[in-house]
């Protein structure tokens, strides 16, 4: 017991040792992570919303995340694009949805975050699954099925061996759009 307690002062001036490490070099790269961020939104946005020349933050009311109005060469508007985040299977995943400028159609999903099992879960971000999203029906909920979609539906083929990813990223999907659709149609009608 004496060599426990002679000895421990060691092990309390290793964990201060490095959570000082931990915390300035948190705060030395707190810019650069911000900035990688940031860039892994912005080409989020371009990747399901490819048609829009300027995009634009826009407020909605009790929502926190981005919304992201995007216009055309011509100043018309092409869509919108939506961060969204919500439960993974191991933590929060954190997407954009892109939607046409009826707020019909998806255009695309791109997740930019996720802590999902390497080489399994984490083939959420790969645009051969992603890409099942683009041009289904954004007026109605998504599904994930085990088998491939039929025409005609609106579904998305689940990840083998991760359908709890695949179904996590699905359930984003629906929540944002369920959220925020209603608000979208309301400022297409504005003037």
């Amino acid at each position: 017991m004496k060599k426990f307690v002679d000895e421990s002062w060691l092990v309390l001036v290793m964990g201060v040792l490095f959570a000082v490490l931990l915390a300035g070099a948190q705060g030395l790269l707190s810019g650069k992570i911000h900035e990688n961020q940031q860039r892994a939104l912005n080409d989020a946005i371009r990747a399901v919303a490819p048609d829009a020349e300027r995009v634009e933050r826009i407020t909605i009311d009790g929502y926190d995340l981005g919304v992201f109005e995007c216009r055309d060469a011509d100043g018309r508007l092409s869509g919108w694009a939506l961060e969204a985040a919500g439960a993974g299977f191991i933590d929060r995943i954190r997407l954009v949805v892109g939607v046409d400028a009826t707020a019909e159609k998806i255009t695309g999903v791109k997740v930019i975050e996720d802590l999902e099992t390497p080489g399994l879960g984490n083939k959420i971000r790969r645009d051969e699954w992603a890409g099942q999203y683009k041009g289904l029906d954004a007026t109605k909920a998504v599904r994930v099925e085990k088998r491939p979609p039929k025409s005609g539906e609106n579904e998305i083929q689940a990840i083998t061996g991760a359908t709890w990813s695949s179904r996590y990223v699905t359930d984003i999907v629906n929540d944002v759009l369920a959220r925020l659709r209603p608000e979208l149609l309301k400022r297409r009608a504005a003037p």
